[in-house]
């Protein structure tokens, strides 16, 4: 479970970094829908299988709000341009 906590963790700061708003939503549904058949796959009790797509939302989310803080802070030191 840790192996894929840090490919979550990669897949959120990637999407921050690269993409919007819109692809995050696309990315948390995708998620949301595997997530569910990993619990109903593994035979997790109901606050087990909560917690765990609680856990894979909460990461992806915030690893996307670390990419966009490190979005922003690359674009700033770029060049500017005055008109």
């Amino acid at each position: 479970m840790g192996y894929a906590a840090i490919a979550l963790a990669i897949l959120g700061l990637a999407v921050g970094i690269m993409f919007r708003l819109q692809v995050l939503m696309i990315v948390i549904a995708l998620l949301l829908l595997s997530s569910i058949v990993f619990v109903f796959g593994s035979g997790l009790n109901f606050f087990d299988g909560l917690l765990t797509i609680m856990v894979v939302q909460t990461v992806v989310q915030g690893s996307y709000f670390l990419g966009l803080i490190a979005r922003a802070a690359l674009a700033s030191h770029g060049p500017r341009h005055i008109l």
